[in-house]
């Protein structure tokens, strides 16, 4: 799981451009979806095409060694740092590219059914048995389960986390040499299996164990967290019984012999759970102390020789220039280059200058070339533009009784014309027809189409006013490509009145496509006041004060689409209410089945478009400049360069 970043979550609010909300009725369920795609791995095969010596990426910033156990927490990431190691490990599974196909890494085969075997649920997991770490020690079991238990025991955060979520694994066990089985506290979703612990790092046990042996002796005694749990739960209980005497109290009166002495057992317990707090913040402190100092030993060992199974090995640096040599072993693929060098620059300028005087081969950084950038060099070398993981929407708040009308909603879609906008929008974005990043394969809904969908501007304004006349709505004068509707009203007679649209100010594409969007609904006769605000306004009025109609959000997505039951799921911050869609996402967030998992995401994304609670506007566009070589792809998500460069896959130019 590639990080630029990525989550395994949506982080729903974290990557807010800007804000908003609605609901979508209830929907009969749809029909069921065809299976997920689901490719192994093939062998490595020869090849026509010759080897080159080197493929050389210039990286913006610097570049710090750290060990694998800092590289994928907190304190150890950049994408710089991702860029060069993140490959030297093994995963179990992979996603393919471009098509993002959960496929065999490690693995010998597909993960065994989630059962529930006593108090866990349980899935084993076959594994290759020709595969050697780079020291000529095989790749075990033991590796496997020696990962995931350190870093369930160090309580590692950021990747560590997603990989290896300590809320449901417990912990794994090598059952042979070439079987791994996972004990979990709960049924995992897709997010949490296949996009998580199955698509972890995995390091060489020969190499860490005796090493790891110190830190762990730091680790804070099991009978410390035993004491906080304690503590808690007799916190807890205090308060309850606190919470039950001030009841009690609000129903005396207070000149009563009853008000006097509950008031005095109020207090008393008080006083205990002021002790209890104490106690336990006291011990929560020895705890906390103790488990920082065990990380900062794991993180301060020595890596240098660690044995890797990997496309590419570590080879330090040749005069400043950090280089990765091809494993001979070839294990995953071969590369058709023999060495990866990756050259580290102040800033975007001087990697685009060295890039003109050819010292490198492709510039990677984060979230790809910026717009300056894509100008200087797309007219002179060949740029990849693949679509990136911003999506925009705009966004209905349903309080509005006119804009909780689906009816209502599926006009404005067409009448918006999404692609027109995009030609106004220039460079940076592209449309998006979708609920989920577009080019996500496995879990975008060929057959859920969003209304006008392959219209001309004439047919969506045509079909928006058929659509309005339809549900009740009426003009005075009608709506047509050469004039504004006249008199819109609404099905029970009164005047359609006038409608907010609130869009962050530091944002230039929302603003302009506000713009264009007020410009379209003005044919239709709709009267929008476009607000451009600052972004910190904008989250209070959609997501605390309510105190909008319409308004343009945006996301970073994650690769599983989970955000989608974020956004529409029961307790989202929109105010949606489907009982279907509550229930698919129930089953969405309880089945580790890849393929029922893409039913149920077929399945909200075919009532979305249906309801329409957001409309899709477009999302951003990633710009990879390279030069002297070529992909066997024309664009993947996220870019070039959030899959950084993929050395394994990139060919010498003929």
């Amino acid at each position: 799981m590639n990080r630029v970043r990525l989550s395994a979550a949506a982080a729903l609010l974290i990557f807010l451009f800007a804000s908003c909300g609605t609901k979508p009725s209830d929907q009969p369920a749809p029909a069921a979806a065809t299976a997920v795609t689901i490719i192994p791995s093939p062998a490595p095969t020869a090849t026509s095409i010759p080897h080159a010596s080197d493929i050389r990426f210039a990286l913006i910033g610097t570049i710090t060694p750290v060990n694998v156990w800092t590289l994928f927490d907190a304190n150890g990431y950049s994408y710089n740092n991702y860029a060069l190691m993140s490959s030297y490990w093994p995963r179990l599974y992979q996603l393919s590219i471009p098509d993002r196909a959960f496929e065999t890494m490690a693995a010998g085969g597909m993960p065994s059914p989630v059962q529930q075997e006593g108090s866990f649920y349980t899935a084993t997991v076959p594994l290759r048995s020709d595969l050697k770490w780079t020291d000529g020690k095989p790749f075990t079991a033991d590796d496997v389960a020696f990962t995931v238990n350190t870093v369930l025991s160090f309580q590692l955060g950021f990747d560590w986390h997603d990989f290896y979520n300590p809320d449901f694994i417990d912990h794994a066990e090598a059952l042979d040499s070439h079987t791994v089985k996972f004990y979990l506290k709960k049924q995992p979703n897709v997010g949490v299996w296949q996009y998580g612990a199955l698509q972890g790092p995995i390091v060489q046990e020969a190499y860490w164990e005796s090493k790891v042996a110190g830190s762990a002796a730091l680790l804070p005694p099991k009978d410390l967290l035993s004491q906080v749990s304690s503590l808690m739960a007799q916190a807890r209980e205090i308060q309850s019984k606190i919470d039950e005497l001030n009841a009690i109290l609000a129903s005396l009166s207070p000149t009563g012999g009853d008000y006097s002495q509950t008031m005095t057992d109020v207090k008393n317990r008080q006083a205990d759970l002021n002790q209890a707090n104490t106690a336990l913040a006291k011990i929560q402190s020895q705890y906390d102390t103790a488990l920082d100092a065990a990380r900062q030993s794991l993180y301060a060992l020595d890596g240098q020789e660690e044995p890797t199974l990997g496309d590419w090995m570590p080879a330090g640096q040749q005069s400043g220039v950090w280089v990765n040599k091809g494993n001979p072993a070839h294990p995953f693929n071969e590369p058709y280059f023999d060495n990866a060098f990756y050259k580290t620059y102040a800033g975007e300028e001087d990697a685009l200058n060295a890039f003109q005087r050819k010292d490198v081969d492709e510039i990677l950084e984060s979230g790809g070339l910026s717009l300056s950038a894509h100008a200087t060099i797309g007219n002179s070398f060949p740029l990849m533009e693949s679509p990136g993981n911003d999506l925009s929407f705009l966004v209905f708040n349903d309080s509005n009784p006119l804009l909780g009308d689906p009816a209502f909603r599926r006009a404005l879609a067409c009448a918006m014309d999404p692609k027109s906008m995009l030609g106004r929008l220039g460079d940076g974005v592209q449309e998006l027809t979708f609920f989920v990043a577009p080019a996500e394969k496995p879990w975008d809904n060929p057959d859920s189409v969003l209304p006008c969908n392959g219209l001309d501007s004439t047919s969506r304004l045509a079909q928006a006013v058929q659509i309005l006349k339809a549900a009740g709505y009426k003009w005075q004068v009608s709506p047509s490509q050469n004039a504004h509707g006249l008199g819109f009203i609404l099905p029970n007679g009164g005047a359609v009145p006038a409608i907010n649209l609130l869009v962050a100010s530091s944002n230039d594409f929302e603003v302009n496509s506000a713009n264009f969007i007020n410009q379209k609904l003005s044919l239709v006769g709709i009267q929008l006041v476009v607000q451009s605000v600052v972004p910190e306004r904008l989250r209070y009025a959609v997501f605390s004060s309510h105190q909008y109609d319409l308004a343009i959000l945006g996301w970073r997505v994650s690769e599983y689409p989970g955000y989608l039951c974020d956004w529409f799921a029961d307790g989202n911050p929109f105010g949606v209410h489907s009982n279907y869609l509550q229930s698919s996402c129930e089953a969405l967030n309880s089945t580790g089945d890849l393929a029922t998992a893409q039913q149920d995401v077929f399945g909200i994304q075919s009532t979305l478009v249906l309801d329409l609670p957001f409309i899709p506007l477009y999302s951003n566009t990633t710009y990879d400049g390279y030069r002297d070589i070529r992909y066997p792809f024309t664009g993947v998500q996220g870019g070039l360069s959030g899959i950084y460069g993929a050395p394994s896959l990139a060919i010498p130019a003929p």
